[in-house]
């Protein structure tokens, strides 16, 4: 669910940008007035909103799912996006006149479609940096667990509960089973369940030294929370304890397979 603060941002970024492309009139459209031109820039920019807003967190799957780099993959998301949203507007636009659409119309307008997409794809980005989502926002100071938590699959610890819990919300705070890199945010995947943390990935891993693995670029893993490993082709993923499946960079596999996180069973803790 998105925040409303980073909607806000993400709606005033993208009216500015309705603005820009309205005075300016790029791909012909200066020839227009300047209402029509305008209006014109607004459905095209809202549209373009709705249709690829999904497209980051389909980038974010595809680069857990493939273990390529997560920019990369929301750039072939975006290609992928654009062939749909374009030939939408294309036929719409067309109205009764659709059968007189020829394949230059659709490529003019999937290059329009896909620079469109990619604006509000950097809108989103942007907006993430500018507004901190409610969930990465640093709660109280963390207290130690009630005796009547519910036991999870992984033992809570002192060695469990390092000082990157303080920024998570308390119903949240327990042991750590592994942390997803976002951006400039760490998502904190917990036994109770997850929240984004303003923090780079390696000052986050620091805290969790001895307690776990950087099995990926994007990924790190606790000892504990491992429940075995699954082989695809060439790729390792690991299973949690939550029957989450984390992807294994190949550089990693060596290592990994010598510290035996990769046979049959868990590595012992």
């Amino acid at each position: 669910m998105i925040g409303k603060r980073r909607l806000l941002a993400e709606l005033a970024i993208l009216g500015g940008l309705i603005l820009v492309l309205a005075a300016l009139g790029p791909f012909g459209s200066y020839a227009t007035p300047l209402g029509p031109r305008l209006l014109h820039w607004a459905l095209y920019l809202v549209t373009g909103y709705i249709f690829f807003r999904p497209v980051i967190a389909a980038g974010s799957a595809l680069a857990r799912q493939t273990g390529m780099s997560r920019r990369i993959a929301i750039a072939v998301a975006c290609v992928f996006g654009a062939f749909p949203t374009s030939i939408i507007f294309v036929f719409v636009a067309a109205g009764p006149t659709w059968r007189s659409v020829t394949g230059a119309d659709l490529a003019s307008a999937y290059l329009q479609t896909l620079i469109v997409g990619a604006t509000v794809t950097i809108v989103q980005l942007l907006a993430g940096r500018s507004a901190v989502p409610a969930d990465a926002a640093p709660g109280p100071s963390a207290a130690p667990l009630p005796d009547s938590q519910p036991t999870t699959a992984v033992d809570a610890t002192e060695e469990a509960l390092p000082a990157l819990l303080d920024q998570l919300p308390p119903h949240l705070r327990g042991p750590i089973l592994c942390l997803e890199n976002e951006d400039h945010y760490v998502r904190v995947h917990t036994a109770q369940g997850s929240a984004l943390v303003l923090i780079r990935m390696r000052d986050a891993v620091a805290q969790l030294e001895g307690q776990g693995a950087r099995v990926h670029r994007s990924w790190w893993v606790a000892r504990r929370a491992l429940a075995g490993a699954v082989r695809q082709d060439r790729n390792w993923k690991l299973r949690l304890v939550d029957g989450r499946e984390v992807p294994v960079a190949r550089a990693s596999v060596p290592d990994l397979r010598a510290q035996g996180w990769l046979g049959d069973e868990p590595p012992a803790a």
